[in-house]
């Protein structure tokens, strides 16, 4: 009976060991205390560098002149302003590409879409080609062509292609002349809307 006692115990004493759940929490919690050592040496070894240099830490910069123009400033904002201002102007700028992205991506799936659907044969040929070109491609890739296959190959701004009608084309983007609206100008609106409610009556004649 002892013999047997002794049996019974020998394979729960070696359970603590080969116990998966115990292994598991042994070593998560080993993973976590290296974690925290390694996040503590870097943060000791940036402060250490940073006061050799004696390079002050801290959002204290925000306050400092930016020094630098920035060319589409939705706020008012020069190269004598902080560096605090900078970053709003450059998140303004990201929130307006970003919606302005969403907005003309979806009028352009939606416009292809229907492009698909079409009874006429070239539309919904060129349609199809589209979609089967551009699925599944990578965003990063997209961006990738563009800026090396198609930005990088354009002028820099002192040697832009000048195009017609006071347009020109380079590295930053493709540039049109803006409207300047001045006294009369409202005869361009009635103009305007003549010409449709023309266009309307030939094609009900």
């Amino acid at each position: 009976m002892a013999s047997q006692e002794i049996l019974r115990e020998e394979p729960t004493r070696g359970s603590f060991i080969n116990d998966p759940r115990i292994r598991s929490l042994f070593f998560q919690t080993l993973v976590v205390i290296l974690l925290f050592i390694s996040i503590w040496w870097i943060v000791h070894n940036v402060i250490e560098n940073l006061q050799r240099l004696h390079i002050a830490s801290g959002f204290g910069f925000l306050k400092s002149r930016a020094g630098f123009d920035i060319s589409d400033t939705p706020i008012a904002y020069t190269s004598d302003s902080t560096y605090f201002r900078a970053l709003v102007v450059g998140l303004l700028n990201t929130i307006i590409i970003a919606v302005a992205g969403i907005v003309l991506a979806t009028i352009v799936g939606f416009l292809i879409g229907i492009g698909r659907l079409s009874q006429n044969w070239l539309i919904r040929k060129i349609c199809t080609v589209y979609v089967e070109i551009f699925r599944n491609i990578p965003p990063l890739l997209v961006i990738f062509f563009w800026y090396s296959g198609v930005l990088a190959v354009l002028p820099p701004p002192r040697e832009s292609i000048h195009l017609p009608l006071g347009s020109f084309l380079n590295q930053r983007g493709f540039y049109l002349p803006r409207a300047v609206w001045g006294d009369g100008s409202w005869l361009i609106g009635v103009a305007l809307l003549l010409a449709i409610a023309m266009a309307w009556f030939v094609a009900h004649r």
